[in-house]
């Protein structure tokens, strides 16, 4: 069900301060926190003594202290001390996973640790360039990520779900463009592209990119496993050709990136930012954007986890019934398929 050979996040970086931070990713109960030198350090939540919670603890000069009996765990979950003797059982260690800062995320691989490469890393670079100011948020959402996955690559839905913010008519009436393999991506990238055209200004677009007149629209998502939803947003003047739009600075662009990462079969973790390359200093806008795109996701949120409730914790691939919208949808879900079992092929798993 879930990919483990990939980097996935496990939170934003500014979340971990001086308390280990618990969070179940992928099934497994983790536990986070900073060492020594400041690094982020992951480990298995449990301590391999009598297994009692390691985030029920604190952090006590940079290695984990479990609040059972004491015993204090560093970065790579060896044990360093243990209270009422010289030296600590050479044979405890608890499970650590390979964990990496970077764009502002805390990132941990929960497969095979000897696959798990840096260079690897999502190229996210919008959350920390200084050309790009960032909105940001967190949902937690009682739904499978695949449901998140096919909300994002299918944004039709914007007419109907979220007609108060970024939907219009224009969405779901303007067709939609798949392909499969992006670039260095490969072909584990599924790109849905869809372009509105001579269109009003949804709510959100007059006030967020200052249009009142008719406008031209762009989304393109783009998709990598597990669930990594990339969406090239714009807008300009209607009939603007889009270079000289750029070039007179009458676009606005903004990248919203969506991270999921599981937390059970039926609940996902889902990061988000809104970068914008535009109007970098304009704090209140900066608040405008985090607060109604966090209305916008509450308003999926109410849909995804209804939906799941109707599949009442079923495993499926795929729908009775598709529309055309559900092009992209339906091609990352054929490729997590391929991927998921590629992956338990190299494992051995039947």
């Amino acid at each position: 069900m879930f990919l483990k050979n990939v980097w996935q996040v496990a939170a934003f970086a500014r979340e971990l301060k001086d308390a280990p931070l618990t969070r179940t990713l992928l099934g497994e109960e983790v536990v986070l926190f900073r060492t020594t030198t400041g690094a982020p350090a992951a480990l298995l939540d449990e301590c391999p003594h009598r297994l009692a919670p390691l985030s029920l603890g604190k952090v006590v000069d940079g290695v984990l202290q479990c609040g059972y009996h004491g015993m204090c765990f560093d970065g790579t979950g060896a044990c360093v001390r243990a209270p009422g003797q010289e030296t600590p059982p050479s044979k405890t260690k608890a499970h650590s996973f390979p964990v990496v800062e970077r764009h502002a995320f805390v990132w941990i691989w929960m497969g095979d640790p000897e696959l798990a490469d840096e260079a690897r890393v999502p190229d996210i670079f919008w959350m920390t360039d200084p050309e790009w100011a960032i909105s940001e948020g967190y949902h937690h959402v009682a739904a499978n990520y695949q449901l998140l996955n096919d909300n994002l690559l299918d944004l039709s839905h914007e007419t109907f779900v979220h007609a108060h913010t970024i939907g219009n008519a224009a969405v779901a009436d303007s067709p939609l463009t798949v392909t499969q393999g992006i670039g260095n991506l490969g072909q584990n990238a599924v790109r849905a592209h869809r372009d509105m055209l001579n269109c009003e200004p949804p709510p959100f677009y007059v006030k967020a990119a200052g249009f009142t007149g008719q406008i031209d629209r762009w989304h393109t998502t783009i998709f990598t496993p597990p669930a990594f939803n990339i969406i090239e947003n714009g807008s300009m003047p209607a009939g603007s050709n889009k270079e000289e739009a750029r070039q007179k600075g009458l676009t606005r662009e903004r990248r919203v990136i969506n991270l999921i990462t599981p937390e059970s079969e039926t609940s996902s973790h889902y990061f988000w930012a809104i970068a914008r390359c535009y109007a970098l200093d304009d704090a209140e806008l900066t608040d405008y954007i985090q607060l109604e795109v966090a209305r916008t996701f509450d308003e999926d949120k109410i849909i995804l986890e209804a939906q799941q409730r109707k599949l009442k914790g079923a495993h499926f691939d795929a729908f009775p019934v598709t529309l055309r919208a559900d092009a992209g949808a339906v091609q990352a879900r054929r490729m997590m398929a391929r991927v998921l079992a590629e992956e338990k092929q190299r494992q051995g798993e039947p």
